[in-house]
């Protein structure tokens, strides 16, 4: 098993990255471009235990992964999701997007993964695994979202 967390700062309010993590798609593509689309496929009123269908760019192919919310938590200081599903039927993976309200405009984005092989023999290759794939994501989330606030703020200004 491997596992990854790390956090950066994002100079936006808590509600306006929310949407970035949960609800809203077209947003979503904004920090997860290969994601084509999402299909719920069991709604649960509490939102734990919810699946979705979503549906992902891999080159050519279009990829399903049926993904379960593990947990949710929407406060107005603090709001999370953890996501569990299966990767190319070798790896489960859990993914929590966490969101802490720093102030008005300042959010701390941790995220974790979790990368569980099904295949024990897996977990050797594990041990080479650095986190640029992580730090990338977290820097490209962070400009898309920053960039997104600046123009609403713009917009907003006229």
């Amino acid at each position: 098993m491997k596992k990854w967390k790390k956090e950066i700062l994002l100079h936006v309010p808590i509600e306006f990255a929310w949407s970035y993590f949960y609800g809203d798609i077209s947003k979503k593509k904004k920090i997860f471009p290969k994601v084509v689309d999402e299909e719920i496929i069991d709604q649960t009123e509490e939102i734990i235990g919810t699946m979705i269908n979503q549906s992902y760019q891999n080159g050519s192919l279009i990829e399903q992964y049926e993904i379960t919310i593990k947990k949710y938590t929407n406060e107005p200081n603090y709001k999370a999701i953890q996501e569990s599903f299966l990767l190319n039927n070798r790896f489960n993976m859990t993914t929590e997007y966490e969101l802490v309200s720093q102030g008005d405009k300042i959010t701390k984005f941790i995220y974790t993964s979790i990368n569980k092989p099904k295949n024990p023999l897996l977990s050797i290759f594990q041990l080479f695994g650095s986190d640029e794939v992580i730090v990338n994501f977290l820097n490209k989330a962070k400009t898309a979202i920053e960039l997104d606030f600046e123009q609403l703020q713009n917009n907003e200004e006229l």
